[in-house]
């Protein structure tokens, strides 16, 4: 049995084909430096599939702690949350940026209807605490196909307080497999010191029409319901 698997592999790699890989993976830049970590690899101190985690990573001029970088290819997180990142970081020098790219792969998702268009409502936000003046963006990007992407709504907060949050929400069509992507940016201005973000990305197959009419139905079948009950 071992012996035909082999084999089999073996033809697959010399046709070239293969299966979707499923890769959580976090890419943290600076303007100076670069560094990936990837779900069960080096650096990675979670320990639990689906969920990258590492504390005071130095990248470029900034020292990075990600709490939780969570996605759903793997059992550790399940629907309607997709991607998950909570991050702090340290800036050394005033100005510059820094860019969070947490990217799951190989995703299908349950009970996602292709006849139905759209099909699936995506809910996007971000909460945190950056400096005065210092600005933050969240992206969220999908593909399909694997070669094209595309683009929801950008979330932008240039901050001035200790605190911000920021949500938004908007329907497309999926096609499983696909590729999902949450990028964060923090231009930190005249800054410098301590700051920190929380960013997650839901996603919820869109009901059919014919489940959409008869859930109306109920309600209004318990609102007169409820009605004729309060004048007897």
């Amino acid at each position: 049995m071992k012996r035909m698997a082999a084999m089999l592999a073996g033809m697959m790699l010399m046709l070239g084909i293969g299966t979707t890989a499923q890769a959580l993976t976090l890419t943290v830049t600076s303007g100076t430096e670069s560094k990936t970590i990837t779900d069960g690899q080096v650096g990675d101190m979670s320990g639990i599939n689906g969920k990258i985690s590492f504390m005071d990573m130095l990248v470029g001029n900034y020292l990075v702690t990600v709490e939780s970088a969570q996605g759903f290819s793997h059992p550790y997180a399940s629907w309607p949350q997709a991607l998950h990142l909570s991050a702090v970081f340290t800036s050394s020098t005033l100005g510059g940026s820094l860019t969070f790219t947490l990217t799951d792969s190989g995703l299908s998702l349950p009970n996602l209807r292709t006849d139905l268009s759209p099909n699936a409502l995506v809910k996007y936000g971000i909460g945190g605490s950056i400096k005065v003046g210092d600005q933050i963006t969240n992206t969220i990007t999908y593909s399909t196909d694997g070669t094209s992407t595309q683009q929801l709504p950008e979330l932008s907060l240039i901050n001035s307080g200790m605190s911000f949050h920021a949500e938004d929400s908007a329907l497309i069509d999926l096609v499983n497999p696909f590729t999902l992507s949450e990028v964060v940016t923090i231009d930190f201005g005249r800054n410098r010191g301590t700051s920190s973000f929380d960013a997650g990305v839901d996603i919820i197959p869109t009901p059919e029409p014919a489940t959409m009419v008869l859930f109306g139905a109920g309600l209004l079948s318990l609102a007169i319901y409820c009605k004729r009950r309060k004048n007897v």
